[in-house]
């Protein structure tokens, strides 16, 4: 294949993770290409691509007179406990509108049920008198002994189900809660055994300086480590003004913490922040799939009031009374919606005007150092209620859903996103979806390309791709010994082409099919030859016999 085109990956940030003497113990874990790791060179028409989170239906809105809300949705936690999903929001807490002048400052953290990751329904939890699905609420901050100090915020609090095989049963499900009233604000560990009836469990823990609690703090046991690790933002100096990011931290008990360290990141990644980038939330979590691999769904914020070249003087001018001195709109103002409404959120910050946000995806196999990916996954829906910050925003976790194409085609991701944050009516979660281990492809051209992954040994008998193809497309595959010397029957001339689209697409060879067990355990490298596809993942699956086909008669 020629190499006019060829792209090399060299030295990523992690490199030696998971390796032995200078080869991947990758065994029966499903690789992605969401970072370089499994890539040791791209030649020809082939390319890493993001792709873009697809929108469904309503699945929630939060019209309940004890949770009417205009803002909620990127903040809030899906979690699966092995039976059911619980996604766990905050309501009732309500921005100013020209329409309700006054809002509502007390939030409450509500929780709705799903069996099928589309169709929820609120619980009857009956717990407290804010509402008969609130597990949360600032009138549990008097079951606390701290004093006037203590604000419990439900507004910031995120939930997760542990799944530490030391964990006690009646502890399972966990919320990490704020408290902001304090200076650089705090957290509370509370737990629960039915992730409705939650206790505290933790006093407060004030992790560091520069650290933002008003927004998402969430932790899950990382089974990589055996530890804890805990996410949350922080605001750090850029040479130009303080900008919100990642910090991270590893705990065993939520009491003893390891000082706080700021998430790193690649550098095209990083050099975004200069140009106005921030991450107002992290959404980090281990991949269910290929858990060795940590993912992020963070929102991307733009404050383009503030941004340097992004605040474009406009000679459209109107001066509103009771602003920021300059009074001035920008004219990216008049291509967005609502204008009215933006007159009146103007009055309290330009921000809240001005400001902007979408999803983007970062992966780790650290926990520390991240691959970011700089186009957006999900952007801002084109509605009269959007385009305030929040939207394009997804809430913490994802569903296995049934895809509505039916007839056996392969289950999807679902994500959730809030609609008409900072709107008059009130917000809605819709569900979006990906393919399964759809977050980025490999996109093989039409002229053809190919990927060469570094060496590697590996458990199983059979290769499996998670791929798609054109009619016009296909692909082939060869391994290669340790020197890079194709193996013989295992090599391109005899490889058997392949077209479709599947997540489990078995790869054969002219010889062998596809019976991988002479080379299970040896190091090996694969390449893979492709055009009009996409590549999204691979994994090496046991032995299985192939079924009998009738004889081929012309």
């Amino acid at each position: 294949m020629a190499n006019a085109n060829s792209r090399s990956i060299t030295a990523p940030v992690w490199e030696g993770f998971g390796t032995r003497n200078g080869v991947y113990e990758l065994g029966d874990k499903r690789e992605l290409f969401v970072d370089d790791f499994f890539i040791e060179a791209l030649n020809g028409d082939v390319a890493p691509r993001v792709h873009e989170m697809i929108p469904d239906e309503v699945v929630l809105t939060l019209d309940e007179p004890h949770e009417y809300s205009n803002n909620s949705g990127c903040f809030n936690s899906l979690l699966y406990d092995g039976e059911r999903y619980l996604y766990y929001y905050r309501a009732h807490g309500r921005f100013a509108t020209a329409a309700d002048p006054d809002g509502v400052p007390d939030f409450t953290f509500c929780v709705a049920e799903s069996y099928d990751g589309i169709n929820f329904k609120r619980c009857q939890v009956n717990l407290h008198d804010s509402g008969y699905n609130v597990v949360l609420d600032n009138s549990m901050t008097e079951q606390l002994i701290y004093g006037d100090e203590i604000n419990l915020c439900p507004a910031v609090s995120t939930a997760f189900y542990d799944t530490n095989p030391e964990c006690p049963e009646d502890e399972r499900y966990k919320l990490i809660v704020t408290n902001e009233k304090v200076k650089d604000g705090a957290l509370f560990l509370f737990v629960s055994a039915d992730g409705f009836d939650f206790r505290q469990k933790t006093g407060k823990f004030a992790l560091g300086e520069n650290s933002g609690y008003d927004s998402p703090n969430q932790a899950f046991f990382d089974h990589n480590i055996g530890k804890y690790r805990l996410y949350h933002r922080g605001f750090r100096n850029d040479g130009y003004t303080w900008k919100r990011t990642i910090m991270s931290h590893i705990t065993s008990d939520f009491i003893t913490f390891t000082d706080q360290e700021w998430v790193r990141f690649d550098a095209d990644f990083s050099a975004l922040f200069a140009l106005g980038q921030e991450l107002y939330t992290n959404g980090i979590r281990p991949y269910f799939r290929a858990p060795h691999i940590l993912l992020g769904f963070p929102m991307r914020y733009v404050d383009g009031s503030m941004t340097p070249g992004m605040h474009l003087p406009s000679p459209y001018v109107e001066r509103i009374p009771n602003t920021d001195p300059e009074g001035e709109w920008n004219s990216r103002i008049f291509a967005r919606p609502n204008l009215e409404m933006r007159k009146f959120h103007v009055k309290k910050q330009m921000r809240y005007a001005l400001a902007a946000t979408e999803t983007v995806m970062i992966a780790s196999r650290d926990g520390a150092n991240f691959k970011g990916w700089c186009d957006s996954m999900l952007k801002p829906p084109p509605q009269e209620d959007s385009w305030f910050y929040g939207a394009g925003s997804v809430s913490i976790g994802m569903a296995v859903t049934k895809s509505k194409f039916g007839y056996g085609a392969p289950d999807e991701l679902s994500f959730y996103s809030p609609e008409c944050c900072w709107g008059d009516g009130c917000v809605r979660i819709r569900r979006y979806h990906l393919r399964m281990d759809g977050f980025v492809s490999l996109h093989f051209g039409t002229k053809g390309g190919e990927l060469t992954t570094p060496r590697f040994t590996f458990d199983g008998a059979r290769l499996s791709l998670n791929i798609a193809t054109g009619a016009f497309g296909g692909f082939t595959a060869e391994f290669r010994d340790e020197n890079g010397v194709p193996i013989p029957g295992y090599t391109f001339e005899e490889s058997l082409p392949e077209i479709g689209d599947d997540t489990e697409m078995i790869a054969r060879w002219k010889t062998h099919g596809p019976d991988l067990r002479a080379l299970s355990g040896k190091v090996v490298q694969l390449a893979i030859r492709a055009k009009n596809s996409d590549l999204y993942s691979l994994h090496f699956v046991p032995w299985q016999e192939d079924p009998e086909l009738p004889p081929y008669k012309w």
